[in-house]
């Protein structure tokens, strides 16, 4: 009858796995809440984003509305120097 050769482990073998074993966890957990935090960052950036262009769209009406007066005043301004 042939028998399995019984692993032996030392003390320090045992250490050695656990070091290891708990690196791996560590950057495990490491690389997932990065993720998480990228995809947090990433939804934030598109949400600044759009209100930079809806705050873009509101300066250009405010610019809009500032040139329309500036020319009302301006026609009135020569109006009553005419007369």
């Amino acid at each position: 009858m042939r028998y399995l050769p019984v692993f032996r482990f030392t003390i320090r073998d045992v250490l050695w796995l656990t070091v290891v074993v708990g690196l791996g966890v560590v950057l495990w957990s490491e690389r997932a809440t990065t993720q998480k935090e990228r995809a947090a960052l990433s939804a934030e950036r598109e949400a600044v984003k759009a209100k930079k262009r809806e705050l873009d769209r509101e300066f250009l009406k405010l610019v809009d509305a500032a040139d329309k007066l500036n020319e009302q005043q301006a026609a009135l301004e020569n109006r009553n120097s005419g007369r």
